[in-house]
């Protein structure tokens, strides 16, 4: 089970999160929230949702519906950051890839808290779970699900806070429609960010190699000679997905951002920074 390496955590705690977006809600005395906040002034009650301050809970509402829900309040909040991460077990068929995952994972929720951002992680698998921080770096991730990937995310949004920064870290090599994926992530969110993580095999598979290919979600086994042209087809589908996905999210004001498993943490940062997600003079 891969944990965040100390690496990752020293950077993450070195950087910090860009501004992604026009988020909903802001830090206190810094952001104006058009939202809901923490301030005197009562808005509304909504269902208890994981990560909300208990101290937030109606209890005699409670009492009266048998449902648990929590006060809103209109002022300025701290942003909430929400980092996706794809626990399938195809992530961790390459070590170094899930490996990769975890960090960079962990390296963004560490830089978003020292942004003032409030940060969790939500792990997409067979059941979508928000983890904090503390607790991720205790346990890191188990890559067990087995639920094919499409389902897995839509599970996964349907617990994410509306007006919240989202950052899904995936590799992306399911059957999707780049556009629906990405507007649907977007909606609602106060800003969007996909990483995708690819071993050095996804990036550069050698021909000449017969394979026995397994899903790893479903067992189901495939024979296949990785031929000159296989792998020439294969890296075509490829660069279709990357510049679909990158173009989408050019489309919809968020940002998009390949990295490699193998590739040092630091040049992984200085990639994050590149492309505007991590703030490297923010020290």
């Amino acid at each position: 089970m891969p944990k965040p390496s100390a690496e990752a955590r020293s950077l993450g705690a070195l950087h910090r999160l860009a501004l992604l977006g026009n988020p909903q809600r802001g830090a206190i005395g810094e952001r104006l929230a058009r939202g809901t906040g923490s301030s005197l002034e009562f808005q509304d009650r909504r269902a208890y949702q994981a990560g909300d301050d208990i101290r937030h809970v109606d209890w005699r509402a409670m009492a009266r519906t048998d449902q648990v829900l929590v006060r809103q309040y209109r002022e300025e909040v701290l942003p909430r950051v929400e980092i996706v991460l794809d626990s399938s077990r195809s992530m961790a068929v390459d070590e170094a890839k899930a490996a990769l995952a975890v960090d960079v994972a962990a390296m963004l929720s560490l830089a978003a808290r020292g942004a003032g951002f409030q940060s969790v992680i939500a792990l997409a698998g067979d059941r979508p779970e928000i983890v904090d921080v503390e607790r991720f770096e205790e346990a890191g991730v188990e890559f067990e699900a087995r639920t094919p990937w499409p389902p897995a995310l839509s599970s996964a949004i349907a617990t994410l806070r509306s007006g919240s920064m989202r950052v899904l870290v995936s590799d992306f090599l399911f059957p999707h429609d780049p556009g629906e994926l990405v507007r649907t992530l977007a909606v609602r969110g106060g800003g969007l960010v996909l990483v995708q993580v690819l071993a050095t095999g996804d990036a550069h598979p050698e021909a000449g190699l017969a394979l026995r290919l397994l899903d790893a979600e479903s067992n189901a086994s495939r024979d296949l000679v990785l031929d000159r042209r296989a792998v020439e087809r294969y890296l075509e589908r490829l660069e279709r997905l990357t510049r679909g996905l990158h173009e989408e999210c050019r489309r919809a004001g968020a940002r998009f951002v390949r990295v490699e498993a193998g590739t040092a943490l630091a040049s992984v940062a200085r990639t994050l920074a590149q492309a505007g997600i991590l703030d490297l003079d923010g020290h």
